[in-house]
């Protein structure tokens, strides 16, 4: 039945594959002579990533569901982190300043994404890099840019959460800084994109269907001195708003 499914809606998925990338390329392409012609700005930033964002969410058939969204603020944004998806998802929605990992820099199309977006890029194999990132995300929140990040450090199926990395809990406790935690959840388990699955794969059996159904819940703010509280802290809301979707949408 998989396979019958998969062969139905591969022409869709071919076409939305096609969208993303002639759109991401025609974005770029716009960004920079933007970039060009005005600069760097924080208005091109949040340009780039909101529109972004709308246009794969668009190209993909995604549909989301929101509650309670907060207000831009000095906070950072931590999700819990399921597929590709989650990424132009979490853009479109928040103006904030995104975390990654610095191999995303070489994927195609990558590095003028980075020129107009001006993400925070980490290495977490160099002690030096996970410094200067620490240092990237206290000055950011500092000019009331919030920051985005995935505090797993890579995707992970479900249906819960895999344990958090603690290097941005560090900081968010030895500066004040609020963390707010996000949910994530997708209707269809294998929308997850984990392990060694490549991109194309997977997106041509799981972007054929007519809609991805995707929902995002924000928890409240945490403040807490002790990072060891404050990372668990942070993963208890974030298991209990999955938990919440989870019972509320079951099929």
């Amino acid at each position: 039945m998989k396979i019958v499914r998969a062969i139905i809606f591969f022409p869709l998925a071919l076409i939305r594959l096609f969208l993303l990338i002639l759109l991401t390329y025609f974005l770029i392409l716009v960004g920079l002579m933007k970039l060009k012609k005005n600069g760097f700005s924080r208005e091109l930033q949040i340009w780039g990533m909101r529109t972004w964002g709308s246009w794969m969410l668009w190209a993909m058939g995604v549909k989301v569901e929101i509650e309670r969204q907060p207000e831009p603020a000095n906070f950072i944004l931590m999700p819990n982190h399921r597929s590709y998806i989650d990424v132009p998802l979490i853009v479109k929605y928040n103006q904030g300043t995104l975390v990654g990992k610095v191999e995303v820099g070489k994927w195609p199309m990558a590095k003028p994404a980075i020129r107009i977006t001006n993400p925070i890029m980490v290495n977490r194999s160099e002690l030096r890099s996970q410094v200067e990132t620490l240092n990237k995300i206290k000055k950011s929140v500092d000019n009331q840019i919030p920051v985005i990040l995935f505090p797993e450090g890579t995707t992970f199926k479900g249906p819960l959460t895999k344990p958090f990395k603690n290097g941005s809990f560090k900081i968010a406790a030895d500066a004040g800084i609020p963390i707010i935690p996000v949910a994530i959840h997708y209707s269809d388990p294998n929308d997850a994109w984990v392990g060694n699955d490549t991109f194309i794969g997977h997106f041509l059996r799981q972007m054929g269907k007519p809609r991805t159904r995707v929902y995002v819940h924000y928890g409240t703010p945490i403040i807490n001195t002790d990072y060891k509280v404050l990372k668990e802290q942070a993963r208890e809301q974030i298991e209990k708003m999955l938990n919440g979707i989870i019972e509320t949408h079951k099929t």
